[in-house]
This record gives C-alpha cells, structure tokens and sequence, in this order.
C-alpha cells in the first residue's frame, strides 16, 4: 500500500511538472497550418482540381460524415478521423500492398484536422501530403456534392442529389 502511495505521489509530480508542455488543440493546429504554409504543403484550390485527375494523388477527407454528407468535393474520398489509416489502405494500396497512389490532399473545414492527419500519413510513407479547407473550395464558388435535400422525402421519387453552389455564386 505504501509503494503504490509513493507511485501516485512520483506520477503526480510528473505531471505537474510536464503540465506547462501542454499544447492545446487550437495552438497546436494554428502552429501546424503555419509550418504548411512555410512547407509550401497548403494546397491550393487548382492543386486539388489537379489532383482529383491524377492516377497518383488521392483526396480524401477527414470530416465527420455529418459535414461530408452536407458538403463534399466531388471524387474525393471520406477516410473520417476514426480510423483514416486503415480506410486509406484499400484507396492507396494495391494487392501487393504498393502503393498506386502515394500522394495525399487532406481536406477538412478549416484545415485544422488535416493538419495533424498529414502529419501521419507522412509518417506512413506517402511522398507528397498536402492540406486543404473545404471552405476555400465553397468560397471560390466551386460546386460541392450533398446528401441533403430541401424537399420532402417522398417515397419513390428517385429524385437524384447533384452538384451545388453557395447562394453568393449565384449572383
């Protein structure tokens, strides 16, 4: 009982003393999008168009499937946060586990998740690893694919989803 004391006591210790090494979520992506600038790793909007046509890159998104059902770039692919690695294995690999595609464009709202997903998949052997906000895309009036509908569901309709603009692109 008293060694297990003495344990917790040490471990408290240590965490007071590594406490002040916290980063916080919002600094640490903040400081990430800032190395990716400097990288020359933030992708631009024609950098994404371009590589949507590629045999050799492979955009994919990190955003919940919420957000990826209300707005999504078409030919992009959804490997969610949750398990992205493991998803990208069946776009990236081929049956011999090689790569056909080994460079990445990491989309999510603001940039902040791609941030830290790049820094994994980079670790995991892909070439190239770009970042990209979705935002961007919507703000420049590219169109965005949704699952979403404004009309009621009507059983049988087959009515089919496309492409849409935000309301300032209309103009």
């Amino acid at each position: 009982m008293r060694i297990a004391t003495i344990l917790i006591a040490i471990l408290l210790a240590l965490g007071i003393t590594n406490a002040d090494t916290f980063i916080n979520y919002k600094h640490l992506t903040k400081k990430l999008k800032e190395q990716n600038r400097k990288n020359g790793t933030m992708a631009s909007t024609d950098d994404v168009k371009k590589a949507l046509k590629s045999k050799d890159w492979a955009v994919v998104d990190v955003r919940t499937l919420e957000e990826w059902n209300a707005a999504s770039i078409k030919g992009s692919v959804r490997v969610g946060r949750q398990a992205p690695e493991k998803v990208l294995e069946s776009i990236v690999l081929d049956d011999d586990d090689k790569f056909i595609k080994d460079k990445l464009v990491v989309i999510c709202n603001t940039a902040s998740r791609a941030s830290i997903e790049a820094q994994t998949f980079r670790q995991m052997g892909f070439k190239k690893v770009k970042i990209y906000p979705i935002y961007k895309w919507i703000d420049e009036c590219n169109p965005v694919a949704t699952r979403y509908t404004n009309k009621k569901y009507k059983k049988g309709t087959k009515k089919k989803f496309g492409l849409f603009y935000t309301e300032h692109c209309k103009k």
